[in-house]
Formats: C-alpha cells, sequence, structure tokens
C-alpha cells in the first residue's frame, strides 16, 4: 500500500510504497512493463488527486468528468529484482508545461535500482458525442501550484515533441502486425484504450527475447471498441495508427 509522504509545502505532492515483489510485478526478464505502467499510473493519478484535494474521479468546474490522459511516458530498466524481493517505489509530482503535469517514480530495493518510469499528462474529457476519437482539452481548478520538473522530465517532453513530429511527418507505409483490442481487456473503466496497451502492441509486434534497456511511448490519440489498431516500423519506431488515424509511436532501445 502506499501513503502520503509528508514533505514541505514547496515540494510539492510526493508518495511512497513499499511491496513485495511476486507473479503480478516480474517478467522472466525483471520488473513487469505492464505492471510497471499500470501501477505508477495509479500512483500518477493518486499524485494528482493529493494536489487538487479530491478523490481520482476527477471532475471540471462544470461536473463534467475530466481525464488525466498520457501524453508520453518513458521506463528505464536497471537490475533484475528476484521473484520474493522487497521494493519501495518513491513517486513525485511536477509542473512540466502548460497544460501538462509529469511525476517520477524510483523503483528500488536491496540490489539497487530496479527501474525509472517517467510520465507525462494533460487533462482531457469527451465531448458530446462520447467518442473516443473526439476528447477536448479540460483542466482541474482545484490543482494546486506544483513544483518545477526535474531534467529527467523536462528531457521526456522534449523528447516526446520531437518524436511526435517525427510521427506526423512519417510517409505511412505497409502495416505488418494488426491488433484489435478487446473491450473487457484493453480498456480502462472510462472506456478509453487503456494506455499500457499501447507498449503492449508495439512489443506484439516486434517480440523480444530480452528486457529492453528503455521504452518510451508518445500517445497520439485513442480509438473506440470494435477499431483496430495497424502497426507499422520506422526505422527503431512503431508507428500505431487506427484506421488512418495516428494514435501512438513507441521507441525501444
Amino acid at each position: 500500500m502506499s501513503r502520503p509522504v509528508l514533505r514541505a509545502i514547496d515540494t510539492g505532492p510526493a508518495r511512497q510504497g513499499h511491496l513485495t515483489l511476486g507473479m503480478a510485478q516480474l517478467s522472466p526478464f525483471g520488473l513487469s512493463e505492464q505492471w510497471l505502467l499500470r501501477d505508477c499510473g495509479d500512483r500518477h493519478w493518486g499524485l494528482i488527486a493529493d494536489a487538487a484535494g479530491s478523490n481520482m474521479a476527477f471532475r471540471d468546474a462544470c461536473g463534467t468528468p475530466v481525464y488525466a490522459a498520457f501524453c508520453a511516458t518513458s521506463v528505464t530498466w536497471h537490475e533484475a529484482p528476484m521473484l520474493g524481493a522487497r521494493a519501495t517505489v518513491n513517486s513525485t509530482l511536477h509542473d512540466v508545461a502548460p497544460q501538462r503535469i509529469g511525476s517520477l517514480h524510483t523503483i528500488s530495493g536491496a540490489q539497487g535500482s530496479y527501474a525509472t518510469v517517467r510520465m507525462i499528462s494533460c487533462f482531457l474529457k469527451h465531448d458530446s458525442s462520447g467518442s473516443n476519437t473526439r476528447l477536448l482539452r479540460s483542466g482541474l481548478t482545484t490543482l494546486k501550484d506544483l513544483p518545477k520538473a526535474p531534467a529527467a522530465l523536462d528531457h521526456l517532453h522534449l523528447r516526446a515533441r520531437m518524436l511526435a513530429r517525427l510521427a506526423r511527418k512519417a510517409t505511412p507505409e505497409q502495416p505488418h502486425f494488426h491488433y484489435r483490442p478487446v473491450p473487457a481487456l484493453d480498456f480502462n473503466a472510462v472506456g478509453l484504450l487503456y494506455f499500457p496497451v499501447f507498449s503492449k502492441i508495439a512489443e506484439m509486434a516486434a517480440p523480444r527475447d530480452d528486457r529492453p534497456k528503455q521504452r518510451t511511448v508518445v500517445y497520439l490519440g485513442n480509438l473506440n471498441p470494435g477499431e483496430g489498431t495497424n502497426v507499422s516500423r520506422h526505422g527503431a519506431h512503431s508507428v500505431i495508427r487506427a484506421a488512418d488515424r495516428l494514435i501512438g509511436l513507441v521507441e525501444t532501445s
């Protein structure tokens, strides 16, 4: 379980959690990417709730549901922990840019640092159609001022912007992998394609026999249940589309 950490006001929201690493947290290569994204995603939303003085069911001033949707995430793996190892997760929340909030998560234990997760989000809401392809920018009026982002989050923000430009300029190539997300498995509680699924799709499109050193995902859109995704390769990048819409780019190293 995670608990708020009491800190000086000018340091912003922070949380620390302790856990034993079991089958849910580990893959054959160390910390599971899907678990890292899901767990740190919840920590990110929890930190925003702390900063806004609310629960994680965010609403705007008119009472409309608002989502802290991820713009970019990056996972960097370090040491591979053993099954049953104890781990500590330290998480902090920061102001990255106008309309952008970032969190930094470090996972460590007796063997040293296991992984670092960086996440950047913005606030979105559905329009009157309810379509996942027509999301509007929004915000939280109750959100407190946050401390400036550390260099690691600034770097992700700049990298994500560069990758987004690259993806939009890339000439569409013949897809080499197709996947139709499953509603019961791949969509979240508000009906959006859950952000860890982008990494899952990239891995299924180009399976590895070991873990990557780092995986960065830039989220550029979403899709509705029933739509399929197509993946094409552009050098070290996997470009994900739904029909003719660009929805994501994944960089693996």
